[in-house]
């Protein structure tokens, strides 16, 4: 994420423009995912000044009328910002309905100092708490739930009722867990989880009882591929692009640091959950 206060669509920071020997200009340099750009009738200087319009500051209409300048027609310069578009190239202004910016940290041990740190960095300022009951004051956009192996049943069930979004991270067996994303009413829960496991493991909620309040251990770059994995996915959940949804969406992610392996473990909603019925029946016990 950039910091940067957009006014309109910039050409992603993490692409270099490059010239190959052509006269093309490349964008990025990735073997798999580098673009190359070329219009018919249009020389790679006018291009290259045309991306160099893509800086954020500038509204849609204002790069249509600097690209009429450059001798770009209006038509060939939205097509071309609009292949730009459609190739995930750009970055566009914050839509406000679908802003996550108050976020809560919820936990104490590694992973929050992590979590709390990186999203420092992309420029958000989180709270921090602890404990089995939340303040929801202010109300959060999205609750993390780290470190914990187990989290407290009264603090999800909180979540549910308050119909407040909520992530766990933590660590298993050494190993970073991230997910699922609840939404609650639109997503399985937490709970559903616990329900899926006992269908194979009939003893599992006996042994989850024993895991409440326990941290979970990682090495040190363990605990920090974990928190940049969660990172990466909360830049996904604070975009809210239809582009790229959060893998965590009825999902848990599972990062091995020892094997480099990330396994993705479908979460559904159950059948025997009543989570679903929140959005209809605020009544329900769930």
């Amino acid at each position: 994420m950039t910091s940067l206060c957009l006014r309109g669509p910039m050409l992603h920071p993490r692409l270099l423009v490059l010239i190959r020997p052509s006269g093309v200009l490349q964008l990025g340099w990735d073997p798999e995912s580098a673009r190359q750009l070329a219009i018919p009738g249009v020389d790679s200087d006018t291009l290259r000044r045309f991306l160099d319009l893509l800086d954020g500051l500038r509204t849609h209409p204002q790069i249509i009328w600097r690209a009429t300048e450059l001798g770009l027609t209006a038509r060939r310069a939205s097509d071309l910002l609009a292949t730009l578009d459609d190739a995930g190239l750009l970055v566009h202004p914050d839509t406000p309905a679908g802003q996550v910016r108050r976020i809560r940290v919820h936990g104490l041990g590694p992973l929050s100092d992590a979590l709390t740190a990186g999203l420092h960095r992309l420029g958000l300022r989180p709270q921090r708490s602890r404990g089995a009951r939340l303040d929801l004051r202010p109300r959060p956009d999205l609750v993390l739930l780290t470190d914990t192996l187990q989290p407290d049943p009264r603090l999800t069930d909180q979540l549910l009722r308050e119909q407040i979004p909520h992530l766990p991270v933590h660590m298993r067996d050494g190993a970073g867990v991230v997910g699922p994303l609840v939404l609650p009413g639109e997503t399985g829960c937490l709970r559903c989880a616990d329900l899926l496991r006992a269908d194979y493991d009939p003893e599992w909620p006996r042994v989850a009882a024993q895991l409440l309040g326990r941290v979970g251990h990682g090495s040190p770059p363990a605990i920090e591929a974990t928190a940049a994995l969660a990172l990466r996915e909360l830049e996904s959940i604070i975009a809210c692009s239809a582009r790229r949804r959060p893998a965590v969406l009825h999902a848990q992610l599972e990062l091995d640091p020892g094997s480099y392996r990330l396994r993705i473990r479908h979460r559904p909603p159950h059948e025997r959950c009543l989570c679903r019925r929140i959005r209809t029946d605020q009544g329900a016990q769930v």
